[in-house]
C-alpha cells in the first residue's frame, strides 16, 4: 500500500519522495504478481544499502530481477508452471510425481545400458563467493554422487574445469583477487575487460573510490607508514570502452593509461611486463625461492 504501515519499505508513497531518498525504485525493480489464491501483490527487489560488497547498487541484471517473476499479465506468463509429457499426441500436462518418476526411470535405463557417463549435465557457476556452488549443491550431489557421471559442462565451456588454465597451472584459483584489492592497490591493471559494463558494482563501489582518493584512510590503516595517494589505472583494450571514459572522469585523465593495443598482441605485452618485473626484481624474491 501507499501508507508507510502498508508497505515493506515503511515509506509514504502518498507524496513524492525527497531527492536522494533511501530507496531508488526503478520500473525494472517492480512487478505485480498473482498468488495461487488469486490475491495480487506488488513486488520490489532492491539492493541492500548496508551491503559492503555492492554498496547499495544494483547491476543491470540484478536491477531487473523483479521482471523475471511469474505473472499472468507479463511476458513471463509463457513460463511453464507444470511438467509436460509428450506421449505422441503433443505435450500434455502431468503431475510432478509422474514427471519425476519418468525422469528417474529414463536415467536408470541409460545408466544400465551405457553407464553413468552417458548421462550429462549442464549447469551454471555464477554467484561469486561460492554462490554458484551453493545453488548447484543438490543437483551436483545427484549427478556426481548419485548417478556417478563425469560428463559435466559448466555454463561457458565444454568441461567442468578452470577457464584460466595458466592460473590453474600455477596452483591458484581463477578468482585471484578480492574486492578489497581494488580499494588498496596503487595501480589497477585491467586486461581485456570492461568492468564498468560487465562488473558495474565492483567497478563503481571499489575501483572508483580508489581512483578519486576515497580509500586513502583505509590504505593508511592497512599499510601504516607507507605513502598514500589515489590509485592509477591501466586499461589494456583495443577499444576505448566505457571503463576508460568513466575512470578518466573519476580520477582524471592523467591517472588513467589506456593501452590501445592491436588485437592478439596482449601476450607480447604481458611477457614484456613480466620481463621488466624480473629484471628489476619487483617481486617477492623470498616467496619465489620457497
Amino acid at each position: 500500500g501507499a501508507a508507510p504501515a502498508d508497505n515493506a519499505l515503511g515509506l509514504d508513497f502518498r507524496q513524492p519522495q525527497p531527492a536522494m531518498a533511501n530507496v531508488d525504485l526503478a520500473q525494472s525493480a517492480l512487478d505485480g504478481i498473482t498468488d495461487r489464491d488469486g490475491s495480487r501483490h506488488n513486488i520490489v527487489i532492491i539492493p541492500d544499502r548496508t551491503c559492503r560488497v555492492n554498496d547499495g547498487m544494483a547491476s543491470v541484471r540484478g536491477g531487473g530481477l523483479a521482471q523475471t517473476l511469474y505473472s499472468p499479465d507479463s511476458p513471463t506468463r509463457v513460463r511453464l508452471t507444470t511438467p509436460l509429457i509428450d506421449e505422441g499426441a503433443g505435450p500434455m500436462k502431468t503431475s510432478w510425481m509422474e514427471a519425476v518418476d519418468l525422469g528417474a526411470r529414463v536415467v536408470k535405463a541409460v545408466i544400465d545400458r551405457w553407464g553413468p557417463d552417458a548421462v550429462g549435465m549442464k549447469f551454471y557457476d555464477h554467484g561469486g563467493g561460492g554462490g554458484g556452488f551453493e545453488n548447484n549443491w543438490a543437483i551436483g550431489r545427484l549427478f556426481f554422487s548419485g548417478i556417478g557421471t563425469r560428463t559435466a559442462s559448466i555454463h561457458n565451456r565444454p568441461a567442468y574445469n578452470s577457464e584460466v588454465h595458466a592460473a590453474a597451472d600455477a596452483g591458484i584459483a581463477a578468482l585471484t583477487h578480492s574486492y578489497l584489492d581494488a580499494e588498496l592497490a596503487d595501480t589497477i591493471l585491467i586486461v581485456g575487460a570492461n568492468p564498468y559494463e560487465t562488473q558495474t558494482n565492483y567497478f563503481l563501489a571499489h575501483m572508483v573510490p580508489n581512483l578519486n582518493g576515497g580509500t586513502a584512510a583505509l590504505k593508511r590503516s592497512t599499510f601504516p607508514g607507507e605513502t598514500v595517494e589515489a590509485a592509477r589505472m591501466i586499461v589494456v583494450d583495443p577499444r576505448r570502452t566505457m571503463t576508460v571514459a568513466t575512470a578518466e572522469a573519476a580520477g582524471g585523465a592523467d591517472r588513467v593509461l589506456h593501452l590501445q593495443i592491436e588485437p592478439g598482441s596482449d601476450i607480447a605485452l604481458l611477457n614484456a611486463i613480466a620481463r621488466i618485473v624480473l629484471a628489476r626484481r619487483w617481486y617477492d624474491v623470498g616467496f619465489i625461492q620457497e
